[in-house]
């Protein structure tokens, strides 16, 4: 049917009536297989690559076929239709020739010019076996910048495929160059002397004795139109930009693409940085489908199933396959060394073998250069090229996680009383000969350069620096590095500047963890200064669960009474109160006063007073926790520090029946935090006063106010104060009678408190949801989310939930006619207010007060008075197992 829709269509095109311009049809016909994926779609990409191919090498009014067809069509042909055999031809992509057929008809034209393959363009370009994956983008900058440019080096570290990526360019650019396309390989060649004489080589030049083949060479390209691939040049850089420099000075129409791990550094030169393949985000991974369409993750499949032909990629190995080419840096060839692995070990395998991956990643083609067959062998090769200079702060960079500043290598990296005497000049010089050498990649951010390496390459640094016996040296320097660089952040996480300071640690986040595991060694009281005194930095970046495992683990080795220790754990009391584990939280924070007034250090008692009670009253006791943050307010005033008094009167604000003192006290917190320029304090006092304004019936004002907290916590990457705000919008769309909006909030900040474990935010939103659902009249919702949120703050011991959360359910009750249950469940939370110093909100006040005019047209003073008597008496169990019955 293909074959006879193509007659029809040549045969019906000749005939039509073109005017002055005749218009000339080209087509291709291939049988191949269609791929079923998991999806329930065919996938044919290798087909139709393929059959384009075909197409592309003929010429206007030629039909052509391939072999795979022909072999179908034997036996079937129309009468008077005859296939002319073409033979095999090289075409772009394909790892093997492809014998191809011409359909010769009756009134069709019959003789054309030679196919457009490659064979017919002069060139010396390997048969590439495997396909090429991905790089459209590289291939089209390439191209491009050959157009306009003499010579164009790509560089890269190894394994990047510039190699494979500039025959690739080769094979594209054929037509552009009718004198050929000639690849040089310099692999082989190790005296700098014979690069002249293999460049001659590699175009059919021969030796003229009478001459240098230089001159030779250049006299034979003045009048070509030629590319010239110069291949694997960093061994021999000096002899290649030497040649490269005379063969652009005579001639016009040559080009030069080279690649090497440097530039050769000559004039007319154009660097081109091969980047890795194109990774998804491991965090946020796409589906299934969309991420084969990542180049790395597209080269595994590729090179897997020609391993296994029977690998698939399932919902299952996926993430796992992912992370193998995330860990592998997107390096193809250790991307395709992995992917050989999959006929002994599953993708799973493979990615737990990662942390050993020069040993596992072995065994690649015996063909290929003995540098490519194993990943050691590829980083071997650029590291034997270092100087004993470079190779010792290459070495000593594996120290540093995530990257570094040009002031920590000066700090870490430099060493004047060793041998190697790598003085501050000396490591500058040195780390820019290992960017040239890209070993080592320069980036900008925040407005200053940082450096890091491949991991791939930084664990075999690694492996270097231990057997240079330099590790524990280099890694003591690292941690002291770091906590001088704590200290120096500490104050300035308070001021004006305190953006560019937790961008600073935010950048160094890996760095700390690699200096808290050496800390957790040999240095106990280093660890826990990294880990407890920026606890701006740590509590905004929501990392409580891990930084509550440092610092017990610091707690259990540190034998001192000071300062420090009281810090520490202040610190390990956000980690329990975030969490949710309450009983804890109180346990812990009493702890630190009674130690902080062991030291009499009275800076550090009020900080531990503050915290102490701020957490007793967020939990419900306000008799207990307003003295303690009283007391707290009147130690900073006399030490004159505005923080401590910002911090604490912020939060007293939240503990005090009138709203209207509540609402100055958060005013003169916030003038504090904006006289000194704390940004993040500026937050959580804007976040408080829309809050208490929105209690106090106030609907509008709260916007502005909210909107620029939520500007300022994404400024500063703060997620705490961040979720903090979309709560408080929550809260304020439930009141303004917006139920969809405040679900909306609701909705993102339980996915983030998931995420970030503050389950102190999740208990809460949770209840909020369910109150918004019981106001939209979705009783079987809301009454869900009440009874689970029963069960968890009970469990928790988290009194003030639990009494917004019975109130909820008592309000229902009175939806459903149930006015007996409602007095008892409203008696027992008024009981435990007034015993608790607690209080309701004056628009929570007002619904509770509509809910008991309700009661009371339905029951007579009396009874109210004796069910009320009888809730005031109940229990938490009690009130509870009432809430709880259907």
């Amino acid at each position: 049917d293909a074959l006879e829709a193509a007659l029809t269509a040549q045969q019906s095109l000749q005939n039509e009536d073109w005017g002055d311009v005749t218009i000339r049809i080209r087509m291709g016909i291939h049988t191949g297989e269609a791929e079923l994926q998991d999806n329930g779609q065919y996938h044919g990409y290798r087909t139709l690559s393929l059959v384009q191919r075909i197409m592309s090498a003929g010429h206007g009014g030629q039909v052509l076929i391939s072999g795979a067809t022909e072999n179908l069509l034997r036996g079937e042909l129309p009468d008077g239709v005859e296939l002319l055999d073409m033979g095999r031809h090289n075409l772009k992509d394909s790892p093997q020739p492809v014998r191809m057929f011409q359909m010769v008809a009756p009134n069709l034209q019959k003789d054309f010019p030679s196919l457009r393959t490659i064979n017919m363009f002069p060139n010396n370009l390997p048969i590439q076996l495997t396909s090429f994956v991905g790089r459209e983008k590289e291939l089209a900058e390439v191209g491009s910048l050959l157009q306009n440019n003499h010579m164009l080096t790509l560089i890269g570290p190894g394994g990047t495929g510039k190699t494979r990526l500039s025959i690739q360019v080769g094979r594209n650019v054929f037509n552009q160059f009718p004198d050929g396309v000639w690849l040089v390989e310099f692999a082989p060649i190790l005296d700098p002397l014979l690069v002249p004489h293999t460049t001659a080589s590699a175009l059919g030049l021969r030796d003229d004795p009478q001459r240098p083949v230089i001159d030779m060479l250049c006299d034979y390209l003045r009048q070509k139109k030629v590319l010239i691939i110069l291949d694997n040049c960093e061994h021999l850089v000096d002899a290649c930009a030497q040649t490269a420099a005379r063969i652009m000075q005579v001639s016009q129409d040559v080009r030069i693409l080279a690649s090497s791990r440097e530039a050769l550094g000559i004039a007319g030169e154009i660097p081109y940085s091969v980047p890795s393949l194109g990774l998804p985000d491991i965090d946020h991974l796409p589906s299934m489908e969309s991420l084969s369409e990542f180049e790395a993750i597209k080269l595994f499949i590729d090179r897997a199933t020609s391993a296994v032909p029977s690998f698939t990629v399932t919902n299952e190995n996926a993430p796992a396959l992912a992370q193998i080419c995330h860990r592998l840096d997107g390096i193809p060839l250790a991307i395709e060394l992995a992917a050989a692995k999959i006929h002994v070990l599953s993708v799973e395998q493979i990615t737990r073998r990662l942390d050993d991956r020069f040993k596992l990643l072995t065994g690649g083609s015996r063909t290929v250069l003995e540098r490519h067959q194993t990943l050691r062998a590829a980083v071997d090769w650029s590291y034997n090229l270092l100087h004993p200079e470079e190779q010792i702060l290459f070495q000593r960079f594996s120290v540093f996680m995530g990257g570094w500043t040009l002031e920590a290598t000066e700090s870490v990296c430099s060493d004047e009383s060793t041998s190697s005497v790598l003085g501050s000049k000396d490591v500058l010089d040195l780390l820019e000969q290992l960017i040239h050498k890209s070993l080592v990649i320069k980036e900008e951010k925040h407005g200053e350069s940082r450096f890091h390496m491949l991991e791939t390459i930084r664990q075999y640094a690694r492996e270097k620096l231990v057997e240079a016996g330099e590790e524990e040296s280099i890694r003591t320097r690292h941690l002291a590095y770091f906590v001088q660089l704590t200290a120096q952040a500490e104050p300035e996480l308070y001021r004006v500047n305190q953006l560019r300071w937790l961008n600073r640690l935010d950048d160094e986040i890996d760095n700390f963890r690699m200096a808290l595991e050496w800390a957790l060694a040999t240095n106990v009281e280093a660890g826990l200064r990294i880990a407890a005194i920026p606890w701006r930095f740590w509590d905004g970046h929501s990392h409580w669960q891990e930084l509550e495992k440092w610092i017990a683990q610091f707690l259990e080795r540190y034998n001192k009474t000071d300062a420090l220790h009281v810090q520490a754990l202040c610190m390990l009391t956000f980690c329990a109160f975030r969490q949710g584990n309450f009983p804890e939280t109180i346990k812990i924070a009493e702890q630190s006063v009674q130690m902080a007034r062991t030291i009499s250090d009275r800076q550090i008692e009020a900080f531990s007073l503050s915290l102490l009670g701020v957490v007793t009253l967020l939990l419900g006791n306000a008799v207990e926790g307003v003295p303690l943050l009283e007391q707290s307010l009147a130690t900073f005033r006399a030490l004159g520090d505005k923080i401590g008094q910002a911090n604490t009167l912020e939060w007293l604000s939240l503990g005090i029946e009138s709203l209207e003192r509540s609402v100055a006290y958060v005013k003169e917190s916030l003038v504090l935090y904006r006289d000194v320029g704390h940004l993040s304090g500026i937050t959580t006092s804007l976040i408080t006063l829309a809050r208490s304004t929105t209690w106090m019936g106030d609907f509008s004002s709260p916007t502005p106010w909210l909107e620029e907290a939520l500007s300022i916590s994404r400024q500063l990457g703060d997620q705490t104060s961040e979720t903090e705000a979309l709560i408080a919008f929550g809260i304020l769309a439930h009141w303004q009678g917006d139920y969809e909006l405040a679900n909306s909030y609701h909705e993102e900040v339980i996915k983030r408190s998931e995420r970030t474990g503050n389950q102190f935010q999740n208990l809460w939103t949770h209840i909020r949801m369910a109150h918004t659902f019981m106001a939209q009249g979705d009783l079987q919702r809301a009454r869900a989310l009440f009874v689970d949120s029963i069960e968890n703050n009970h469990m928790a011991n988290f009194m003030t939930a639990l009494e917004y959360t019975i109130e909820g359910l008592a309000s229902m009750n009175v939806n459903q006619n149930q006015p007996e249950r409602a007095v008892r469940l409203f008696a027992w939370t008024d009981a435990v207010r007034e015993k608790m110093g607690g209080h309701r909100p004056q628009i929570e006040q007002a619904c509770v007060e509509r809910d008991l005019a309700i009661i009371h047209s339905k029951i007579d003073d009396n009874e109210f008075t004796r069910l009320s008597a009888e809730g005031r008496k109940m229990t938490i169990e009690q009130a509870v197992a009432l809430a709880l019955e259907e």
